[in-house]
């Protein structure tokens, strides 16, 4: 993990840092996700892009939605809509 300052301001008393902070995905992968999101991440990762009903035929409906929802929460993919459907790609 790599933590730069971009900006840094005093305000009212009191320090406001804006940090970018860059983390490696395979160590993220390997501490924090779940089994099923580690295999979609990697699937999403092997094939650059993939809709959310071809994850749902792979890995059942319910566990690809919830495991997109939560790799979009941590900001490692992103979903766009398309038609009934969403594209889903890494960030």
């Amino acid at each position: 993990m790599r933590v730069s300052i971009l900006r840094e301001e005093c305000e009212n008393g009191k320090l406001v840092l804006l940090l970018k902070i860059e983390i490696e995905i395979n160590n993220l992968h390997q501490h924090e996700l779940s089994d099923l999101e580690g295999q979609v991440l990697d699937f999403i990762l092997d094939n650059n892009e993939i809709t959310q009903k071809e994850l749902g035929e792979l890995f059942g409906r319910a566990n690809a939605c919830r495991a997109v929802r939560n790799l979009e929460a941590m900001g490692l993919v992103r979903r766009e809509r398309k038609g009934k459907t969403y594209v889903i790609r890494v960030v």
